[in-house]
């Protein structure tokens, strides 16, 4: 198992093994990082299958864990719960996975992870575009457009990335594709082919928004 810095997050990314286990985090256990009073957040790869009893009581100021593997499993324990419930810990995943499920049993928030919605182009000749729906933490989406190029032994030789936020409420008022007439045209048949963001609008309908309180 592999623990690293994390990627777009303030926390780590564990990922390369099935078995997530306090030992993972030997490197880390006496960094500031381990208990940053900021939150930290953990990222769960998808080769994942199952953290230990207890792991996340040593991560005092976790927020924040999102589960790329959705049938992931979370052994709990009284302390745990009890520790999730303090920090007000937010769960994200994919809808309808055992993720939200955990978040509901555990009577915890959910959010979808960021998604992608197409990709198009070759990066070996003139790069790849991709389009993602992101979510800022209060449930508000944006969309991130990223273009990947080769590069030389000079630099990279092109590529860039811009984002545009998405309006309150935009899946009870847009179409799938409203949303990809705004994004690079290079991708628009993708996003509209592959029916992931058409899909997302539905579930989103259905949920009443990204972000779902079950504190309740």
């Amino acid at each position: 198992m592999i623990v690293g810095s994390g990627y777009r997050k303030n926390g780590f990314d564990a990922f390369a093994g099935k078995y997530l286990q306090k030992s993972d985090m030997k490197y880390w256990i006496n960094s500031k990082e381990i208990k940053d009073p900021e939150g930290v957040c953990f990222g769960l790869g998808e080769e994942i299958e199952e953290v230990e009893p207890g792991f996340f009581e040593i991560l005092p100021t976790i927020d924040e864990i999102w589960m790329m593997n959705p049938d992931c499993k979370m052994n709990m324990t009284e302390n745990t719960l009890k520790l999730f419930h303090k920090n007000n810990v937010l769960i994200r995943g994919r809808f309808d996975t055992g993720a939200e499920k955990f978040a509901e049993e555990y009577h915890l928030r959910f959010m979808l992870l960021d998604t992608e919605l197409a990709q198009a182009g070759e990066y070996d000749k003139y790069g790849v575009d991709i389009i993602t729906l992101r979510f800022y933490g209060n449930g508000s989406a944006y969309i991130h457009q990223d273009c990947k190029c080769p590069g030389s032994s000079a630099g990279t030789i092109g590529g860039g990335e811009i984002s545009f936020d998405l309006p309150k409420n935009f899946y009870r008022k847009m179409s799938a594709e409203d949303i990809a007439e705004k994004c690079w045209g290079s991708c628009y048949e993708k996003i509209i082919e592959n029916g992931i963001l058409a899909s997302i609008l539905e579930k989103a309908k259905e949920k009443n928004g990204f972000l779902i309180d079950y504190r309740k």
